[in-house]
């Protein structure tokens, strides 16, 4: 990842340090937690809007420093932009390194997440009244998130979730929408031609599988998409 450089015309000007404009809310004034903001906010994948930054170091003094300052802003360890991330602040005066200052962050990041209504026992077939939306301040991004009801509706929960509780993707399990040794409904449509016929699946399957379906009139076996309860698409 490439470092982050910012110029300090002046870094003490009189008794007071050069304030810096930064396009995050509640920015310090500070040269050094600036150039780390503006680092921060240059290279994360998160919108602004979504990010909030604490500085878990103080600020040292600058006194000392006099002229035309370089900040170098390099990042250390962690490099995923959420959590707890440490930067390295070189300061330095023409080509010389002047010093080294760590600067330990906590950043967080407002995610969609969907969790339970009310206590969801295990085996629910969920539906919308079941899970709800809501925005959370997170330190770290969970694999299995869900940030849709879409995505969760019409599946059944394995595992019992309390009240409140994030439904993760870990949670569900697809439901079938045909089953072995059930009778289904076979569609042919190219466009030119609709042909319904009907079938007995040879096993079971979710929405976009494809399933082996024998043909009761003609007793072949063909293969078929599943498209909803029951209900398989022929392709040719």
């Amino acid at each position: 990842m490439k470092h982050f450089t910012i110029l300090i015309m002046s870094l003490m000007m009189g008794t007071g340090f050069l304030n810096m404009e930064s396009h995050a809310m509640n920015a310090s004034p500070y040269p050094v937690h600036t150039a780390v903001r503006e680092y921060i906010e240059t290279n994360m994948p998160w919108s602004p809007e979504t990010v909030h930054v604490d500085f878990l170091s103080e600020e040292k003094g600058s006194n000392t420093l006099n002229g035309n300052i370089t900040l170098r802003v390099d990042p250390a360890g962690n490099l995923d932009f959420i959590g707890d991330m440490v930067f390295l602040v070189k300061f330095f005066k023409g080509s010389s390194l002047l010093r080294t200052e760590s600067v330990k962050t906590r950043i967080e990041v407002l995610r969609d997440i969907v969790v339970a209504t009310r206590t969801l026992p295990a085996g629910t077939v969920l539906t919308d009244n079941d899970v709800r939306i809501i925005r959370k301040w997170v330190r770290q991004i969970q694999p299995h998130s869900l940030s849709s009801i879409g995505s969760i509706s019409g599946k059944r929960l394995i595992i019992q979730a309390a009240s409140g509780r994030e439904i993760l993707a870990t949670m569900l399990k697809d439901i079938p929408l045909v089953r072995k040794g059930k009778i289904v409904k076979m569609v042919f449509d190219n466009g030119m031609m609709h042909i319904v016929t009907v079938g007995l699946s040879e096993e079971d399957g979710v929405a976009g599988n494809i399933v082996r379906v024998k043909n009761i009139t003609s007793n072949k076996v063909i293969y078929a998409k599943v498209l909803s309860d029951s209900l398989v698409g022929i392709e040719f």
